[in-house]
């Protein structure tokens, strides 16, 4: 049988990687890909307030080797490949552990994707979204406190980072990004979850959906 592929998307900060993570623990045989481990900044449009403005083509953005590996699960094969960071690197993390990752197979693939099923590369890999609904200001306010957490040890990069990062929000055209791309999204998903639940609750609103559609 075909595995079934979950994705999850919401602002950044709205938690899909802590969904994505606890979500595979809880459903038996499920696998977890992030998008950050296949995207960086070079592959978005250099001027991201001018790509909105002119419509936000989210088929510019493009992740061939995500692609491959969705099909290569698909087709039952164990994929390998190095832990990315996302942006991170653009905006100064530079010294982080490169580990290597390992995935098996598995009967259901979930992937912590931000476009859901918007961009052509992957849509015909999808079976079911899951957004998380969270207000834009609540979203920022986490991510930068994630961000404080991680690298509250290294003040020099922190403060790189979060001036890098509220710069290219408030004057790039990252925060239009967000509700442009947020709203498409959230439009043609399968399930809308409220960010602001508990995890535990969200997750099992989801796996009580999921029984229902597909009795996993």
């Amino acid at each position: 049988m075909k595995p079934l592929v979950i994705i999850v998307s919401g602002y950044s900060g709205s938690g899909k990687s802590t969904l994505v993570t606890e979500l595979a623990r809880a459903i038996p045989s499920a696998v977890a890909l992030y998008f950050d481990d296949y995207a960086s900044r070079k592959d978005f449009p250099e001027d991201i307030t001018n790509w909105i403005s002119n419509g936000g083509d989210v088929d510019v953005i493009t992740t061939p080797l995500l692609q491959t590996h969705l099909r290569q699960l698909m087709n039952g094969k164990t994929v390998s490949f190095i832990k990315g960071i996302g942006w991170a690197k653009e905006y100064g993390i530079e010294n982080y552990n490169k580990e290597e990752i390992t995935i098996q197979p598995g009967q259901i693939i979930i992937l912590e994707e931000p476009f859901g099923r918007e961009r052509k590369e992957i849509r015909e890999f999808i079976d079911y979204v899951i957004y998380i609904d969270l207000e834009p200001e609540i979203a920022l306010g986490r991510r930068i406190y994630d961000l404080i957490t991680f690298l509250r040890s290294d003040s020099t990069v922190l403060i790189n980072l979060l001036d890098h990062f509220l710069f290219d929000y408030l004057n790039n055209g990252i925060r239009e990004m967000y509700l442009e791309i947020g709203k498409r999204v959230r439009d043609n998903s399968d399930l809308i979850i409220n960010g602001k639940n508990k995890l535990q609750d969200n997750i099992e609103v989801i796996l009580k959906k999921l029984r229902e559609l597909n009795g996993y």
